[in-house]
């Protein structure tokens, strides 16, 4: 009976072949060496995670600190006060989130080409907010009576920090519009002609600046309710 041998290896010289012996030792070495190899990549990663954590959180408090002084502690929706109530039953939904769960709204701040507009560019997911009262869209859809009785909802500023909240410089589904996240607001937005210009006309497109929160916005992010002028 011939004996078969485990761990052969072939050379390249034809019917000639050598075992190759099992050293325990040196598995145990390169296991080891391997181990550590993949401990120093596990932390050097976390420490990279760590620091990128550290800066958005250090860009976070800077951003924060600069709404503050501009005067922005809160930011704003509009609607009207037919749908106070599912407001305050259900948040503030999206488009999306308003037709998947078929809740009726009476008015809408939106005209039928915006929100058709909105579909095609997939912001029928966000629910559009203002960083100020004053905002064009506002008195379009006054003039439009898309609300009959218009009423501004405050929501907490934390919204604006959430992971998937985008910011655009002008009425999102504007086709030269480009979205962005919270640390481009600074460079992006004029807050300055926003927020302190006396005439309204003149930086009309500064204040259509939007903040976009994906599906909803909870009943506990609502400070307050007040009258539309």
């Amino acid at each position: 009976m011939i004996r078969q041998a485990n761990n052969v290896q072939k050379t390249k010289w034809k019917g000639i072949v050598t075992i190759k012996k099992l050293n325990s030792v040196s598995i145990k070495d390169e296991y080891v060496e391997k181990k550590s190899v993949l401990n120093q990549n596990v932390l050097q990663n976390n420490t990279l995670k760590k620091k990128k954590e550290k800066q958005v959180d250090i860009k976070l408090e800077k951003i924060k600190k600069f709404l503050n002084k501009k005067g922005i502690t809160s930011v704003w929706h509009f609607t009207d006060r037919s749908n106070l109530k599912s407001i305050m039953e259900h948040g503030i939904l999206s488009l999306t989130k308003i037709e998947k769960q078929n809740i009726k709204v009476e008015f809408t701040g939106a005209d039928s080409l915006s929100h058709s507009l909105d579909h095609y560019n997939g912001l029928d997911k966000y629910v559009h907010l203002a960083f100020i009262k004053d905002h064009p869209m506002y008195y379009i859809a006054k003039n439009r009576r898309s609300i009959f009785d218009p009423i501004w909802i405050e929501i907490d500023i934390s919204v604006l920090f959430e992971q998937n909240t985008l910011f655009c410089n002008k009425v999102a589904n504007d086709n030269r519009a480009k979205l962005f996240k919270f640390d481009k607001i600074k460079k992006k937005i004029n807050f300055d002609k926003m927020l302190f210009s006396p005439i309204f006309d003149e930086y009309k497109e500064a204040r259509k600046a939007e903040i976009l929160v994906l599906d909803h916005i909870s009943p506990d992010k609502i400070l307050g309710v007040f009258n539309g002028k």
